[in-house]
């Protein structure tokens, strides 16, 4: 039997400034760019089988700014993964994973474990194009987003207005 991962409760603030305490913090990995995303689990509840309800997980990545430490926790036993730098790949790959179920379509770095076995290979400039259609997203468990984004948002604030 294997042991649970550790965890600790963190405060999570909501978009809105609203703020949910005790949010479960299970791991830190830190991404090429030095940003830090946090694995965290919000108590929910779920439609049961059979009906009724029950407890339930919602798992996702944050940033610091998402999150503020709950006083006296200690969060120093929380998993850390340090990105480790090696060469840059001989050239950039990348997956689109379409639409499913009402889901957006994501972009994947080749070899990302997100990505799903429907996904299929794009070059660069088409990864690019992808991202610039709405309801597209970058995959942040993988290099896409920080790759990519930065591209798409390059020169962006150095455009005129409309009518300019």
């Amino acid at each position: 039997m294997t042991e649970p991962s550790p965890s600790a409760p963190i405060t999570l603030v909501l978009p809105d400034g609203q703020a949910i305490e005790r949010v479960r913090l299970y791991e830190r990995q830190q991404l090429d760019s030095g940003l830090w995303m946090y694995r965290i689990g919000v108590p929910l509840w779920q439609t049961a089988a059979g009906g009724g309800v029950e407890l339930a997980e919602y798992g996702t990545w944050v940033t610091s700014a998402q999150l503020r430490p709950l006083p006296g926790v200690d969060l120093g036993g929380i998993p850390a993964h340090p990105r480790v730098r090696t060469s840059a790949p001989a050239r950039w790959a990348w997956l689109l994973d379409g639409r499913v179920h009402g889901r957006p379509a994501t972009v994947h770095a080749e070899g990302c474990s997100g990505a799903t076995d429907r996904a299929h290979p794009l070059g660069t400039m088409q990864a690019l194009d992808a991202l610039a259609r709405p309801g597209t997203t970058a995959c942040t468990v993988c290099d896409a987003a920080e790759a990519l984004l930065p591209i798409l948002a390059h020169g962006q604030n150095d455009l005129p207005a409309p009518g300019d």
